[in-house]
């Protein structure tokens, strides 16, 4: 467990958790939790309104402080990373589909695993894949015809898909695509309802309670406590009709996760991801087991395509309602003249910015979270041990001083300079220090290839206006309807 002793902090005049504001509304017994359950937009409206470091958030179980500027977000994610863990909530309600998976393990495991799988994400070591990332793109949007009218995130998770499919595990999941999209649904699902929920609540109250008395208790009791209050953390069991569904669509993921493991024990050895996974079994750092093996398989696999195809669907909302953003894409694609490849990526320069633009407007990871594991100070006030500090990227990336004019489609606010001008925890998709997702590179290389790809050949024009769903990531709610038309490239 980690130490409960202090962490040194600056000064001696913080001041209290009192001292900091409440957050408007969060009236009744439940305060901010029923407004939280039932449309987590709204919340974080309320707490891009305040535009406030830290404001108090009204809950019946546990005290929750909202971090609403980039310089205290700042503080939470890099500066005092150490002094938090990963949010109880959050591995709590994701525990039954990533298990101790990168995600959401702590402490001495995270560092292995992260160690681990470094090296396949650093920047050099991702030229390999850009040729997959187009081919996997190329596979998808064959088949669509001139007139086709379907959901464009459809269409970008089976990309996404297949791309985290063969760069990661040289595993081809082109035509399970779907299958595995629809058990990620049903999972996920499981995850947004449950965050908040009286079932969820339980367990981790108990849990703390637990850990507290721990901490006083004689070293006869100490490890038993400590035992139990870690058991709590995950669900003891799954309740009801959603547990039964939520089963179901584990065993269908569990099952093509076994298929990947099992055809790549038979196969000779490469140097993916998978291959670096199973390898571990005789690493020095120790024995990887079997269900440690599923586990990151399966969140690699599922942060490998959710957030990007996400993305990547609002990039196409945001540019059919932006014709002149639209106008520069095409013109920016047109010029390469072939099929996007790596050497290209600097010519991408505007696919990039109208990708990055999308993900400040809708986040997909647009509310996550960090728990004090020890007396710290955020923002000049003293945070008590066992405080959940909530972080909002939505509203973070609609801070009046950070961002004029925030529900504006503007992708120049990416131009070098105006990055450059910003607090860096400004823009957080991918969330920040240590913990900062180790895809995020990936991702922003997948982006400007899988965009460039589709507007080479395709035009696309949108059937209705969509908007955003507040689901374990930010969908959009009828998964932007389009029509594609087949373009007809001018001879070069």
């Amino acid at each position: 467990m980690p130490s409960t002793e202090p962490s040194p902090v600056p000064g001696s005049t913080s001041a209290s958790l009192d001292a900091v504001p409440w957050l408007e509304g969060g009236e009744g017994w439940t305060g901010h939790n029923a407004l939280i359950r039932r449309d987590r937009l709204a919340f974080a409206r309320l707490v891009a309104d305040a535009a406030r470091p830290l404001s108090r958030v009204r809950t019946p179980f546990a005290d929750v402080v909202a971090v609403g500027t980039p310089e205290t977000a700042h503080e939470v994610l890099v500066e005092r990373a150490s002094d938090f863990m990963k949010s109880a909530m959050l591995r709590f309600v994701l525990y039954p589909l990533g298990g101790d998976g990168l995600f959401t393990s702590d402490g001495e495991l995270w560092k292995r695993q992260r160690k681990l799988m470094a090296p396949l994400f650093h920047p050099g070591a991702l030229t390999t894949y850009a040729e997959d990332m187009v081919a996997c793109t190329e596979r998808t949007i064959s088949s669509w015809r001139d007139g086709d009218e379907f959901p464009i995130f459809r269409e970008t998770t089976r990309i996404t898909m297949s791309i985290a499919g063969k760069t990661l595990f040289d595993a081809d999941t082109f035509s399970e695509a779907d299958d595995i999209g629809a058990a990620l649904t049903e999972a996920l699902d499981w995850t947004a309802s449950q965050a908040g929920a009286p079932f969820a609540i339980a367990h981790l109250t108990t849990a703390r309670m637990l850990q507290k008395l721990s901490d006083r208790a004689p070293a006869a009791l100490k490890g038993k406590l400590e035992a139990a209050s870690l058991r709590l953390r995950m669900p003891l069991f799954l309740p009801g009709k959603e547990g039964q569904s939520l089963r179901r669509a584990l065993d269908r993921l569990d099952a093509h996760v076994q298929h990947m493991i099992d055809d790549r024990r038979s196969s000779p050895a490469r140097n993916d991801l998978l291959a670096r996974l199973l390898n571990a079994h005789d690493d020095d750092l120790g024995r990887m087991s079997d269900k440690q093996l599923r586990d990151e398989v399966l969140t690699l696999f599922v942060a490998g395509h959710e957030t990007t195809a996400t993305g990547l669907a609002w990039t196409v909302d945001l540019l059919c309602r932006n014709p002149e953003w639209y106008a520069r894409v095409r013109e920016e694609v047109d010029a390469l003249g072939h099929r996007p490849t790596l050497e290209d990526l600097p010519r991408l320069a505007v696919c990039l910015r109208v990708f990055k633009e999308a993900l400040r407007i809708h986040p997909p990871v647009y509310f996550f979270g960090r728990t004090a594991q020890r007396d710290t100070v955020v923002g000049n006030v003293q945070i008590p041990r066992f405080t959940n500090m909530v972080i909002l990227p939505w509203a973070l990336h609609r801070h009046p001083r950070v961002w004029p004019d925030p529900e504006r489609f503007d992708p120049d606010r990416f131009l070098a300079a105006n990055e450059s001008a910003r607090h860096r925890s400004a823009w957080l998709p991918f969330g920040a220090g240590p913990r900062v997702c180790i895809g995020n590179h990936f991702a922003l290389m997948e982006g400007p290839l899988v965009l460039a790809t589709m507007f080479r050949d395709h035009d696309f024009e949108l059937l209705m206006r969509d908007e955003p769903e507040p689901f374990a990531t930010l969908r959009p709610k009828k998964g932007v309807p389009v029509q594609v038309r087949k373009r007809v490239r001018k001879a070069n």
